[in-house]
């Protein structure tokens, strides 16, 4: 059985609808989405083996009171929606790191060392449009909304739809640039010193951060692997790959994420390619 969410007034009053899974037919529709109601219909109606749903807390709450013996599972169009969702989610918090795409044939790996910059630069404004902005502006707009009326943010978060975390970090940041851009963007990084290594290196070819981590911990640095594997997997791909990359917008890379979930030959790895290329790109 799936089970989901649909709005009466967006933003306001949500129902909850279930669906038959296997005849793709609506089998009923609850007055609201909170975990009492659709624990009591779970309870009323035994038999249920398979819960498909989405990430919500309540529902998964619900599932566990009402059929405690069903098995939980979350269906293709949300895994690729939060799939979606997540990327777009990296490439708004690490924008300053993205390069201009160019109309010409793609920059040799080398000319592209060149030119770039070394040193820590400002980050721009934060992104005012998209999905994800809206839906982040609609709920920071509605949870200061009623903090002003003096609602908790238990009362919110129950009220909202949304988790607890999510309500406490809507509440405690003043602006939507906060919650888009992160307290990290813009801080030094104790790899600073030895990027201008690790660029040379790797336009000569070195590839392998493990290589690269050895070398630069010889010289004097003193943090982990894992932030200098994070880092050369942001840097510019080899010439011989460049020349065959095309420039992929978010737009485009959403759409192909929903096309390929509608085929049977769609993989994770096909996924994870296009995401890679878009944060690199």
């Amino acid at each position: 059985m799936g089970v989901d969410e649909f709005a009466l007034r967006k933003g306001h009053n949500y129902g909850t609808i279930l669906i038959d899974i296997e005849t793709r037919q609506p089998i009923d529709l609850l007055p609201d989405r909170t975990t009492t109601t659709v624990a009591r219909w779970l309870t009323d109606h035994p038999g249920v083996e398979v819960i498909c749903r989405d990430r919500s807390t309540a529902f998964a709450e619900a599932g566990r009171i009402g059929a405690p013996e069903a098995v939980h599972v979350a269906d293709r169009w949300h895994i690729w929606s939060n799939l979606a969702e997540a990327v777009e989610k990296t490439v708004v918090q690490h924008r300053a790191l993205l390069r201009q795409p160019h109309d010409s044939a793609a920059t040799p790996i080398s000319a592209a060392m060149k030119t770039m910059e070394l040193e820590p630069h400002a980050a721009p404004g934060p992104r005012t449009a998209g999905r994800l902005c809206d839906r982040i502006r609609e709920q920071h707009a509605a949870v200061h909304a009623l903090l002003c009326k003096g609602v908790g943010l238990r009362a919110i978060g129950r009220d909202l739809g949304l988790a607890r975390n999510t309500v406490r970090r809507l509440a405690y940041s003043a602006s939507l640039d906060e919650l888009l851009v992160g307290q990290w963007t813009g801080r030094t990084s104790i790899l600073d010193p030895y990027k201008p290594h690790l660029h040379q290196r790797w336009a000569e070819g070195c590839t392998i951060a493990r290589r690269l981590f050895e070398e630069i911990r010889a010289r004097g640095y003193t943090g982990g692997e894992s932030v200098v594997k994070k880092y050369v997997h942001r840097l510019p791909v080899r010439s011989w790959e460049a020349s065959s990359a095309k420039v992929v917008s978010r737009t485009w890379c959403r759409a192909s994420i929903f096309q390929w979930s509608r085929t049977s030959s769609a993989s994770w790895h096909a996924v994870a390619c296009s995401a890679v290329r878009l944060v690199t790109a």
